[in-house]
């Protein structure tokens, strides 16, 4: 008895427990930190404690309220799902809409909690079944997990011969990634705006202008390549899985692997990283499942809750700056790598560094921009770009000071997507060259003292810019790979050669 009392308890929370590791072990291998997971299960297991203490309270039964708490609460955490489902197939795709699913799951809700009412029905077998059931699932995606964890790791640099030292004379390194930041020539005949006091402010630093193109056109295979010296084009499956995993995690990449090997202390700092327990509620793995629940109908309408992790992301981006200053004062010879999603929408920056949160299709998480960029979009992206501009100038001046011996490099890791219309290789056209140099062509600057890397090393691409610093400036032998462009659809792991 005691047994089945609690199950009545337990059965509501396993069930959230059960879909928050059905999207966890969907989503292996994007960077999911554990308090993301806990802060989720925390809010979830409050919210299902609070519907099955409602129930109880109606009914005076721990059967019924189990019963209907359990069944009602997969209804709830499942919306998203069967509304991605419903809407995938044809003949049911015109009404699978929330004017029209809502109502009807509120009917059959309220139908079920009647008949609850006025039934008295034996349910033990039933959630003693369902437990079994829910443990049972709860125990197979715990084993996905696990046997990913201890998957062997880093297929990319084992091939490096590169032997484990520790040279105190070596240089600091910071490499700086800023998403989506084109270069002066995209920004003047696109978008009107006239670059040049950034590009003088870095010379005057001592920075040198690499005039690099993208190697990919999204984030998602640019980066990976770049921080592992490797295509995604000719890669093994496992490789490109590793791939995958290293954009959020820099600390798997080969790029950290050989400067661990070299006796640097590796930071790694990004503005989609979850910063504490308070911030870990505002994640993204978080925002994507209450995209899997019922709460998807508030974040389809009007209601801004989007806003909730659009301010994670303009919350910390300050901090991020600050903490890479930090590093610059340590003594340890450290090797940071510093992600900033900005100038990338969405566009919360104002160019005073305020916020701006006012509706445009990037604060709703959208994939597209809207084709082509209209006049809002464009300005807001430019205001942005100004702020970035600002806080990095700023930043590499202190670090500069902080750390006399260092090498800084500024980067994007790819262009501006649709300024000039959507491109799509479905309609058979070759490329123009006016799309091609929006979506690759990117800013690149170095910053090295002793011109360690200067005119004469021809680097192309993003993909050998580390390549090049580790043989140039660090004097370890490492070959560089193709200067090949790729161009991909969304989603879409096929990767067509442009150059």
């Amino acid at each position: 008895m005691k047994i089945l009392r609690f199950l009545h308890l337990v059965n509501p929370i396993i069930l959230g427990l059960f879909f928050i590791l059905f999207l966890y072990t969907s989503n292996l291998g994007e960077g999911i930190k554990a308090i993301e997971i806990f802060s989720l299960f925390f809010s979830v297991s409050i919210f299902s404690c609070l519907v099955f203490s409602i129930f109880f309270l109606i009914f005076r039964e721990l059967n019924k309220a189990s019963f209907l708490s359990t069944i009602l609460l997969f209804a709830f955490f499942s919306y998203g799902y069967f509304y991605d489902l419903f809407n995938e197939i044809a003949i049911v795709k015109e009404i699978s809409r929330h004017r029209y699913l809502v109502p009807i799951i509120s009917i059959l809700s309220l139908l079920l909690i009647l008949r609850t009412y006025r039934k008295n029905y034996d349910y033990k077998k039933f959630l003693f079944i369902l437990s079994i059931s829910l443990s049972v699932l709860i125990l197979i995606n715990s084993s996905q997990v696990l046997i990913f964890k201890l998957k062997p790791t880093n297929p990319i640099s084992k091939n490096l011969n590169i032997e484990n030292s520790v040279n105190l004379d070596l240089p600091d390194i910071y490499h700086i990634v800023l998403d989506m930041y084109p270069t002066e020539d995209i920004l003047e005949t696109r978008f009107d705006f006239d670059n040049k006091y950034f590009l003088s402010q870095l010379n005057s630093l001592g920075f040198r202008k690499e005039n690099l193109k993208a190697n990919y056109i999204r984030t998602r295979y640019s980066l990976p390549s770049t921080i592992n010296m490797k295509h995604f084009y000719n890669a093994s499956a496992d490789e490109k899985i590793y791939m995958n995993e290293t954009q959020k995690s820099f600390n798997k990449s080969v790029e950290a692997d050989v400067a661990r090997k070299l006796g640097y202390k590796i930071y790694e700092i990004s503005t989609n990283d979850v910063k504490n327990f308070y911030s870990s509620f505002f994640g993204d793995f978080s925002r994507v499942f209450v995209r899997t629940s019922m709460l998807r109908i508030i974040d389809d309408s009007s209601i801004p809750i989007h806003n909730f992790w659009i301010n994670k992301n303009q919350k910390y981006f300050q901090e991020n700056v600050s903490n890479l200053i930090k590093i610059s004062d340590k003594e340890d010879k450290t090797w940071t790598y510093f992600y900033s999603r900005p100038p990338h929408p969405p566009f919360i920056f104002n160019e005073d560094g305020t916020k701006n949160l006012n509706a445009n299709p990037y604060n709703t998480f959208a994939e597209n921009l809207s084709d082509p960029w209209n006049e809002k979009e464009t300005k807001n992206f430019i205001n942005q770009l100004k702020y970035v501009n600002n806080t990095i100038i700023k930043t590499v001046e202190k670090i500069i000071l902080n750390s006399k011996n260092s090498i800084i490099i500024i980067q994007s890791d790819h262009g501006v997507y649709n300024v000039s219309g959507e491109y799509s290789m479905n309609n058979n056209e070759p490329m123009s060259d006016e799309i091609y140099e929006e979506l690759f062509s990117t800013i690149n600057f170095i910053y090295s003292p002793n011109n360690c890397i200067d005119e004469t090393h021809n680097i192309e691409t993003n993909i050998n810019i580390i390549s090049t610093l580790i043989r140039e400036c660090l004097d370890i032998n490492i070959s560089d790979k193709e200067n090949l462009q790729f161009w991909n659809d969304r989603n879409i792991e096929e990767f067509i050669l442009i150059k």
